[in-house]
């Protein structure tokens, strides 16, 4: 668990800008996805378990209502802070270790006081396209050594979850946002919440 990502990595993850925030404080080890297998029919694929998160600001001051009133002045900050318009800043990269489907919403919910997101967010997960299951991913977040500003190429826009990054990004001496230990604790507590009776997905 020490050294799981890759020198360089060009598949990146779109993920809000203020759960970015979240994931490197190390206050979150959990993202959410909606969906299934194929992204292209409009389910979530999980393409990598090791990538690049790519932040996101669209409609972030919307999002206000979306996560829990405490983590309000993180949301601001990460919106003032944004790079220019045709740029992005690339501060994180991401292991995947778990992903749990998730069929009772109260298991994220007793899981507040470890992630950002409020009841609202949750339920609107569930009850948008609710045939459709809700995936937990555990991931471990690393701080890359050095921001890496990219141009927004037309091909990284548009309602899709992941980016094939022109440019590799190099992880060398990327650090972990959490421990070894504190990490191991934290995402074995974390299946105990999310899991259901049969073990997590591998």
């Amino acid at each position: 668990m020490t050294d799981p990502i890759a020198d360089s990595l060009t598949v990146a993850l779109k993920e809000w800008a203020v759960v970015q925030r979240a994931l490197l404080e190390g206050h979150q080890l959990i993202l959410l996805r909606k969906g299934g297998l194929i992204e292209e029919t409009g389910d979530f694929d999980l393409r990598a378990r090791r990538c690049v998160l790519f932040p996101t600001y669209l409609h972030e001051t919307e999002r206000l209502g979306d996560i829990q009133p405490c983590f309000a002045s993180w949301l601001r900050e990460e919106e003032e802070g944004k790079p220019a318009h045709a740029e992005a800043r690339l501060e994180c990269a991401l292991t995947v270790t778990d992903i749990v489907r998730v069929d009772d919403r109260a298991r994220l919910k007793r899981l507040s006081p470890t992630h950002i997101w409020n009841d609202q967010f949750i339920d609107g997960r569930y009850e948008w396209e609710p045939y459709k299951p809700v995936f937990a991913l555990i991931v471990r977040a690393y701080r890359l050594a050095e921001p890496v500003v990219v141009p927004v190429r037309q091909e990284y826009g548009g309602c899709r979850s992941w980016i094939d990054l022109a440019e590799p990004i190099s992880t060398a001496g990327a650090t972990p946002a959490i421990a070894d230990d504190f990490f191991a604790r934290r995402r074995e507590l974390t299946l105990k919440v999310l899991q259901d009776d049969g073990p997590a997905a591998r």
